[in-house]
């Protein structure tokens, strides 16, 4: 909690503030929807190679990998609030380049990719310093709630409305849609701007300046991380389910459509994919009250067996209404498990390590996914698609049998009271 804001403030101040982050989070995560469709079709519209085409997301997913890291430790040094704000600028300056670049015809593959790099860069520490602000807004006791509403409103804002919105946009032109994406990123930067408050963590700075100390508070945040055992082991599941959930996504598409085993249209597959934002939304809403019911233990172990169904399906049906099905249930255990872990997360680590817990969390989560969907890919390639998805039941009932033998409900009662 802020330590300038007074008692009384905490419920008119914080939920103007809350409003404020929860309207700039749906800008922006609406703007990601637009881009994250555009930038392949722009690619498309250059060259007929697949693996070119593919590079585009790489580019914009590698900086999860590279800059987690120091992201988490730069937004416990700075003000959270005007780092996120300039993440917002930079997306809507480089958009801005972008379109004047298409509508000159000068914008080359290589200007593209470049673009789609910096673009995920920007978003890396945006993200990575969001979730850091929540509890700086919040009460204890509304935590639960308002990390239910966000993960729900990122969800719909990025995967329901988003996306067919960039192709409605993109329809009238690839300009016009990059365009509106910087719309959305500038509007986020106006509803931060209503933010009221400093929003720098209460650490005390290192002493070492520099490259040099951004280094140190890197290590010290590895290292809270790894002696914190519960958060630890979450953490580290985590990064297993995301990989096997980008596994799935990465080859999917090529068992549900035709002249893949479930022989679907573009459409149909479409309402599948759409089934996991559904589900996802459900799961995010649904996780407070069923927190307070049954446990955390309880809600994040369902969370997992929901994965390992989603994973499992395909690899012994071709059913559509069957994976339809489990594709809700995957969707719906990924929200509820991102909700009562973030919440578990915001009670437990200090201020002064929640820039640097983000960094390593997002590190491990979404550095996690790129790797998944290369060994999907080889996977498929020389083995079968179904290997794809046995592998992955696997991996995650391994996870899932280590997650309940190591961590108690006690051990999440203990590390809450602390």
């Amino acid at each position: 909690m802020q330590p300038h804001l007074r008692p009384s403030d905490l419920t008119s101040l914080g939920a103007r503030n809350f409003r404020a982050l929860w309207t700039g989070s749906a800008f922006t995560n609406l703007a990601d929807g637009v881009v994250k469709l555009t930038l392949p079709l722009i690619a498309v519209s250059m060259t007929d190679s697949p693996a070119l085409v593919a590079g585009i997301t790489l580019a914009n997913t590698l900086p999860w990998l590279l800059l987690s890291l120091p992201a988490g430790a730069l937004a416990d040094r700075v003000d959270r609030r005007r780092l996120i704000m300039t993440m917002a600028a930079v997306r809507a300056l480089l958009l801005a380049a972008l379109v004047s670049g298409i509508l000159a015809e000068m914008l080359s593959l290589a200007g593209l990719y470049a673009g789609a790099l910096l673009l995920g860069a920007a978003e890396v520490f945006a993200d990575t310093t969001r979730m850091s602000v929540v509890p700086m807004v919040v009460p204890r006791n509304r935590m639960e709630s308002a990390f239910a509403r966000l993960t729900a409103t990122e969800t719909v804002a990025n995967e329901f409305i988003g996306p067919p919105l960039g192709g409605l946009l993109a329809a009238a032109g690839l300009a016009v849609a990059l365009g509106a994406s910087g719309v959305g990123y500038a509007a986020a930067l106006l509803a931060l701007a209503v933010m009221t408050g400093r929003y720098r963590s209460n650490r005390i700075p290192s002493s070492a300046a520099g490259a040099s100390g951004l280094c140190a508070d890197i290590r010290e945040g590895v290292r809270y991380v790894w002696r914190e055992r519960v958060l630890r082991t979450l953490l580290l599941v985590a990064g297993v389910a995301s990989g096997c959930w980008a596994a799935w996504m990465a080859v999917i598409v090529v068992y549900a459509v035709a002249p893949g085993p479930m022989d679907l249209s573009r459409f149909e597959y479409g309402l599948l994919i759409g089934a996991l934002g559904v589900g996802g939304v459900v799961g995010a809403s649904a996780a407070p009250t069923l927190t307070r019911r049954l446990g955390r233990q309880v809600v994040l172990a369902t969370s997992m067996a929901c994965l390992v169904v989603l994973l499992a399906a395909p690899a012994i049906s071709s059913s559509p209404l069957l994976i339809a099905v489990t594709t809700f249930l995957g969707g719906a255990g990924t929200g509820a498990w991102n909700v009562t872990y973030s919440s578990l997360r915001a009670l437990v680590v200090p201020d002064e390590m929640m820039g640097r817990y983000s960094g390593v969390s997002r590190l491990t989560s979404w550095g996690s996914m790129p790797i998944g969907a290369l060994a999907a890919g080889l996977t498929a390639e020389l083995i079968s698609l179904r290997a794809v998805f046995w592998g992955g039941t696997a991996i995650c009932v391994l996870a899932l049998a280590a997650t309940l033998r190591t961590v108690t409900s006690s051990e999440f009662r203990q590390v809450e009271t602390r």
